[in-house]
C-alpha cells in the first residue's frame, strides 16, 4: 500500500509539472502571437449611446487640509493653466435620464462624491469641467467611478469628443472610450436654503477615464503601465527616473508625464534610452519598442480629424506588461476639426502642418526618415477614409448628435459660447468630411518640403563670434538642401545679418553681435525651391489684441 500512494505521489509530481510546462509553452505562444498581430481591442465594449443624461450636482461646504471650510465659490479662482491650485469639495450627485429630476425621492443632500476643476487652459473659463469621483454609496455610471465632465468651453463644435472617440470604437489597431451627453445643474449648498437652487450649466461630454480599470475593462494584465503625455516628446528630461532612483520626484515626473496606471518606470527609461540613442539601427529599435499598425493608426487618425496638438501633449501610451510593445491612445480631442485654419499665414504656415509638425517629436522625426514611412502613413490615411473614417459614418453620426445641440446651443449659457451663429456652425458640421479630405491632401503637399528643425541659440565663442547651430533638415524626396540664415532687430523689422547657401547645420558670425534683444530665423530649402520654417515661435499681441504665435522665429539675448 505504500508503494501504491508512492507512485500516486510521482504521477500526481509529474502530472502537476506537466500542466505547469504546457500553462507556460501556451502563454509564451500568446504572448508571441499577441506580439505578432498587436493588440486588437474588444469593440463590442461600446454600444452608441447619443442620449442625453441630466446630471444634478450638490455641493457641499467642505474642510480642506489646512482645516479651512471652502465652499463652491473656491472654483471661481481656478486661473488658466494653473494645476496647483486644485481644491477639492464633497458633492452628492444624481445622474438621471433626460428630462427626470432629482424631486422623485432621491436623496441630495448626502455625500456620495468629490468633485475637482478638471483641464488646463479651460480652468479659467467662466463654466468649468468638472472631475467626479464616486464614493461606494453611489451606483457607479456604466462601470465608471471617475468621471470626467467636460464643458469643451473653447471648442467650436461641441461635438469633436463625441464624433472622433465614436469614429475610434469602429477602428482596428485603436482604443477608443465611452462617452455621453450630460446636461449639468449645480447646488451651492452653502448658501441660504431658499436660494438653494440647482442652476443649469448647459452641455458637456463624460469621457471615460483612462486608468487602470480603463486597462482592465479591455483585457489588459495587472502589469500593464500607461501614461499621458503633458510636455513630452520622447526626448530625455532629468525628472524622468524610476520610483527606485534616490532623486525619484512624483510631482516633478508628472509635469512631463501624467501616471494613469503601474508602479515602475524601468520599461519606460529602457524605450527612451533606446529612441535616442543615434548609434543603434531606429529599424530595430522601433520594431522592438512599438507596433506600427497602432502606431500609423493613432497618427493618420490625428493627421485627418486636424489634430495639431498632440506631438508633446494630448495623448496616451502604454505597454500591456506582456510584450516589450508600446501603444498610442488619442486623448483632449477639443483641438481638432478646426478645418478653416488651414491658411498660409505667418502664424498659420501651411509647410508646418499636418505631417511636418510631428518632427518635434524623436521618435516622429526618427520614424518619418526611414523609408517608406511616409509612404505608409499616407496610405493609412488613405485606408481609415475608405474603411472606417468614411463619408457615410461621419454624416451619419453628426446628423445624430444635431439632436443634442438643437437641445442645448440654442439657450443659455450654451448660446453664448459658440464662436460662430448656429446656423453657419450647422453648415460646418455638413462639411466635416470635406474637412478631414482636405486634411489627407494637405499631407501629400507637404511632403514636398525640408522638414523642420529645432535652432539653439546662438553660442559666443572665446575670439568674440558668434555661433549658430540647429538640426538636419531632410528632404523627403532625397533632394540637397542649404539654409538661411536671417538676424533681425528687437522690433523684428530690420533683417541686419543674413547668409545663404549654407550647406552645413551650422554657420559662424565673425565679430558677433553688439548686446541687445535679437530675432532669429532659419530656414531650409532644397534644390526645387521649397522653402521650410524651424520650429520655434515667438508670442505677440495682434492690433486686435489678441496673441498670436509667429513661427519660424527664435529670440535670443547677447549679454
Amino acid at each position: 500500500m505504500k508503494r501504491k500512494r508512492r507512485y500516486k505521489k510521482v504521477i500526481l509530481i509529474l502530472m502537476t509539472l506537466a500542466a505547469a510546462v504546457l500553462f507556460l509553452v501556451l502563454n509564451s505562444d500568446l504572448g508571441r502571437r499577441r506580439n505578432e498581430t498587436g493588440l486588437q481591442e474588444d469593440k463590442s465594449i461600446y454600444t452608441r449611446d447619443n442620449k442625453i443624461y441630466d446630471v444634478y450636482i450638490s455641493v457641499f461646504p467642505t474642510e480642506n487640509e489646512e482645516g479651512e471650510v471652502i465652499d463652491l465659490s473656491a472654483f471661481s479662482l481656478h486661473t488658466s493653466g494653473n494645476k496647483d491650485y486644485n481644491p477639492v469639495l464633497d458633492c452628492n450627485i444624481q445622474i438621471l435620464n433626460e428630462g427626470e429630476t432629482p424631486e422623485g425621492g432621491e436623496d441630495i443632500d448626502s455625500k456620495n462624491a468629490t468633485i475637482r476643476v478638471r483641464g488646463s487652459s479651460s480652468r479659467g473659463a467662466e463654466f468649468k469641467s468638472y472631475k467626479v469621483k464616486l464614493e461606494k454609496n453611489a451606483e457607479p455610471f456604466f462601470g465608471q467611478t471617475n468621471l470626467n465632465i467636460n464643458k469643451h468651453f473653447f471648442e467650436r463644435t461641441k461635438i469633436a469628443t463625441k464624433l472622433q472617440t465614436d469614429l475610434l470604437a469602429d477602428i482596428d489597431h485603436m482604443f477608443s472610450y465611452r462617452t455621453y451627453f450630460m446636461r449639468v445643474w449645480i447646488r451651492d449648498t452653502s448658501l441660504p436654503e431658499n436660494m438653494q437652487k440647482f442652476q443649469y450649466q448647459g452641455l458637456y461630454t463624460e469621457i471615460e477615464q483612462p486608468n487602470k480599470t480603463y486597462l482592465q475593462a479591455r483585457g489588459l494584465g495587472e502589469n500593464a503601465v500607461m501614461y499621458k503625455a503633458h510636455n513630452f516628446a520622447f526626448g530625455f528630461s532629468d525628472v524622468l527616473r524610476d520610483v527606485e532612483d534616490p532623486a525619484y520626484d512624483k510631482d516633478a515626473f508628472e509635469t512631463v508625464l501624467g501616471i494613469q496606471a503601474g508602479n515602475s518606470h524601468k520599461r519606460l527609461l529602457e524605450m527612451l534610452a533606446a529612441v535616442n540613442d543615434m548609434s543603434l539601427d531606429f529599424e530595430d529599435v522601433f520594431e522592438t519598442y512599438f507596433d506600427e499598425e497602432n502606431y500609423l493608426t493613432w497618427m493618420a487618425f490625428n493627421l485627418l480629424m486636424g489634430n495639431e496638438d498632440a506631438v508633446n501633449q494630448n495623448y496616451l501610451f502604454f505597454n500591456n506588461g506582456i510584450s516589450g510593445k508600446w501603444y498610442f491612445i488619442p486623448w483632449d480631442f477639443d483641438g481638432a476639426l478646426y478645418f478653416d485654419q488651414y491658411v498660409d499665414t505667418q502664424e498659420h504656415r501651411l509647410s508646418l502642418k499636418g505631417l511636418q509638425g510631428l518632427n518635434a517629436s524623436v521618435l516622429h522625426r526618427r520614424y518619418l526618415q526611414m523609408e517608406g514611412s511616409v509612404e505608409k502613413l499616407q496610405n493609412k490615411m488613405k485606408e481609415l477614409l475608405v474603411q472606417s473614417v468614411t463619408k457615410e459614418k461621419v454624416v451619419e453620426l453628426t446628423a445624430s448628435y444635431k439632436t443634442v445641440l438643437d437641445k442645448t446651443l440654442s439657450i443659455p449659457p450654451d448660446d453664448g459660447l459658440t464662436d460662430m451663429p448656429l446656423k453657419e456652425l450647422d453648415t460646418y458640421l455638413d462639411h466635416l468630411y470635406e474637412g478631414m479630405v482636405n486634411c489627407y491632401e494637405l499631407y501629400g503637399e507637404n511632403i514636398v518640403y525640408p522638414t523642420p528643425m529645432w535652432v539653439a541659440r546662438p553660442k559666443k565663442q572665446e575670439d568674440g563670434s558668434l555661433k549658430f547651430v540647429w538640426d538636419p533638415s531632410f528632404s523627403y524626396q532625397g533632394l540637397p538642401i542649404t539654409y538661411k540664415i536671417e538676424v533681425l532687430d528687437d522690433t523684428r523689422n530690420e533683417v541686419i545679418v543674413e547668409q545663404e547657401n549654407i550647406t552645413d547645420a551650422s554657420w559662424v558670425l565673425q565679430g558677433g553681435l553688439d548686446p541687445g534683444k535679437y530675432f532669429l530665423r532659419v530656414s531650409a530649402t532644397d534644390s526645387e525651391g521649397h522653402e521650410q520654417a524651424s520650429l520655434e515661435y515667438v508670442t505677440v499681441q495682434s492690433e486686435g489684441g489678441r496673441t498670436v504665435d509667429i513661427h519660424g522665429l527664435l529670440e535670443f539675448v547677447i549679454e
